[in-house]
């Protein structure tokens, strides 16, 4: 009985996530739905005015979302240019301007059909989004991997420091000595002494 409760408990606990979570808790009213929605990937949002090399303008984005309203399924869209017009509050030649743009920028492939509304093929836009996706991810490793390398630098050293106080006279004879045969200024200096790698490890690259 206990369990059954406490499942009750846990699914209506859920529940209430996920309803506070719905669009209509995030767009206030439910009637703005009745229509349908656009699902549009976050990632188009923070990556379409960077993309490389051309990114896209803000009227472009907004043409492709309204293209997007238009895609039910893995085949291009087609709606005509007077009802994107209409949508965005641009003329019809406007309209056309935006696609020709995508199209110039490699970002969208117009498929005409006699006596019918043109498809607009964006396969090549969802595929700049995904390398832009990949160039984002590589940029932040390689940020991360370098923060990482400053940060075990400037540990090594403070260690360096710490273990130099503590080193016998004997041991710091022999730091002087070997810093008169090999330290230059320049290629070595004191940090390379083979030695501080018996007490604080390899000095890191």
């Amino acid at each position: 009985m206990a369990t059954a409760e406490k499942a009750v408990s846990t699914r209506t606990s859920e529940e209430h996530v996920e309803s506070e979570r719905s669009f209509v808790q995030r767009w206030k009213h439910k009637k703005l739905f009745d229509k349908g929605f656009v699902a549009v990937p976050a990632r188009f949002l923070q990556l379409y005015s960077h993309l490389k090399p051309f990114p896209l303008s803000s009227g472009e984005a907004l043409f492709i979302l309204h293209l997007m309203e238009f895609k039910w399924d893995a085949n291009a869209p087609f709606p005509g240019y007077k009802t994107i017009a209409a949508r965005m509050g641009v003329s019809d030649k406007m309209a056309r301007r935006y696609a020709h743009s995508l199209e110039t920028k490699k970002l969208l492939r117009r498929q005409k059909r006699i006596g019918q509304t043109n498809r607009f093929d964006l396969t090549p836009l969802f595929d700049a989004l995904a390398k832009a996706v990949d160039q984002h991810e590589q940029k932040k490793r390689r940020g991360k991997s370098a923060k990482e390398r400053s940060e075990a630098t400037t540990d090594w050293y403070a260690k360096l420091i710490e273990a130099y106080r503590v080193m016998s006279d004997e041991e710091k004879k022999e730091l002087e000595e070997w810093e008169k045969k090999n330290v230059n200024g320049h290629s070595v200096v004191t940090s390379d002494w083979p030695g501080w790698e018996r007490y604080i490890g390899r000095k890191p690259k």
